[in-house]
């Protein structure tokens, strides 16, 4: 399947938060790249949460975000009748949705991008 990868900017407010959200997406979710900038980056005391704006799938949330980072999200697994299987993991998906980045504490008008891979298409 093709991989889709882009990115989105995010500049908090005054009060040092932000809310921001990708392009429509339909796949797996790869990667999550945060870029702090050497200036004016987010804040070292900065929260994030990253969640699929319709199904609610939390990708990634991260207290004391300081500096860039790149991961590779997953989600508890289960059997099939819904009970969680003990260290087992799967891709999260997305299925017309937008990824939705909430940022708090993260300054006085500071920005940062994250930049997102998606096994799938992402829509503008």
């Amino acid at each position: 399947m093709k991989l889709s990868r882009f990115t989105v900017n995010i500049t908090t407010d005054d009060q040092g938060d932000a809310v921001a959200y990708s392009p429509q997406c339909n796949g797996l979710v790869r990667t999550v790249e945060y870029v702090r900038p050497t200036s004016s980056g987010l804040d070292a005391a900065t929260d994030i949460d990253i969640i699929a704006d319709v199904s609610g799938a939390v990708i990634w949330t991260n207290d004391d975000l300081s500096a860039s980072k790149v991961i590779h999200p997953l989600a508890q697994a289960q059997d099939n009748t819904g009970a969680d299987i003990v260290g087992a993991y799967a891709p999260i998906c997305l299925a017309d949705e937008r990824i939705k980045i909430t940022v708090a504490n993260g300054g006085d008008t500071l920005s940062g991008t994250f930049i997102f891979t998606i096994e799938g298409v992402a829509l503008s």
